[in-house]
């Protein structure tokens, strides 16, 4: 079978190489100009200084409906999860970097505290394997391993598919006004049309179809959506708002967000701009 990390795994590199520049504007897009080309797939962010692993991934995970960006180190990692609403990162862990410590740099940023993030780690790092886990990191695999290994850790971690027989807590799905929200696949439909949200932004909107028309303090939002070990400032929580407010509007031409001043928000179907951020 194939193997990523392994000599098998390059024929997705020369599929990609078939695709004529498919992979260089992936590459490119890491800059933030492919956000608006495929916003329903499911973007995964991929940490890394090998253009060809890149390759690699971006083609494995294409064929199977997800978008991926490029970023060579936290910094970009921050940059691109601060302007897209990536679902996932993957972490090129080798002997040669310190991915535990962009691990750690990730997990202590309000923009990515939440995000998932599995640690794809060469042969010659495994020592890195326990630093990873101190780090933050949410599942770590050797390479060589099966594509079909990572897919399943990306769909465990984004619950788009959920075990046979296994029952959700709470209620399986949340409706208010023209907004429906699946909670066992992280579906989320406005106006009849999916919208797709960041991790952050679908606790926020979780939260508020539980408690809609509900005054939240950004205290009450910040307990709902962060980790508890992360510092988050008010201003990071408007600016989550003013994110999933945005991809709101998208599908509908009404305000479902209130901002009440020194109070917080709420949810709310009202007609106009109303009084913003």
């Amino acid at each position: 079978g194939t193997t990523l990390g392994g000599r098998p795994a390059c024929w997705a590199a020369d599929e990609a190489r078939k695709e004529g520049h498919g992979a260089s504007r992936a590459i490119a897009g890491s800059e933030g100009r492919w956000m608006r080309s495929m916003p329903m797939k499911p973007l995964i962010l991929i940490c890394s200084q090998d253009a060809e692993f890149y390759m690699i991934l971006n083609h494995i995970l294409a064929v199977e409906g997800f978008a991926s960006a490029l970023a060579s180190d936290s910094d970009e990692m921050l940059k691109l999860a601060g302007e897209t609403e990536a679902q996932a990162g993957i972490l090129d862990c080798r002997a040669c970097n310190a991915m535990a410590e962009v691990c750690s740099r990730l997990r202590q940023d309000a923009r990515t505290s939440a995000l998932p993030l599995i640690a794809s780690i060469a042969p010659g790092a495994e020592n890195q394997h326990i630093a990873l886990l101190k780090s933050g990191v949410d599942e770590s695999l050797v390479r060589p391993f099966a594509p079909a290994k990572l897919l399943d850790c990306l769909r465990s971690r984004l619950s788009y598919t959920r075990l046979p027989g296994s029952r959700p807590e709470g209620p399986v799905s949340l409706s208010h006004g023209d907004i429906h929200m699946q909670i066992d696949t992280h579906h989320v439909r406005c106006n009849g049309r999916e919208i797709l949200l960041g991790p952050i932004e679908f606790k926020l909107l979780r939260h508020m179809l539980e408690n809609p028309g509900k005054v939240l303090t950004r205290d009450e939002l910040i307990e709902a959506a962060w980790p508890g070990n992360v510092y988050v400032g008010p201003r990071t929580v408007d600016v989550h708002i003013s994110r999933l407010r945005r991809s709101l509007r998208q599908s509908s031409d009404l305000d479902a967000i209130r901002t009440v001043r020194l109070g917080g928000y709420a949810l709310e179907f009202r007609s106009g701009s109303g009084e913003q951020d």
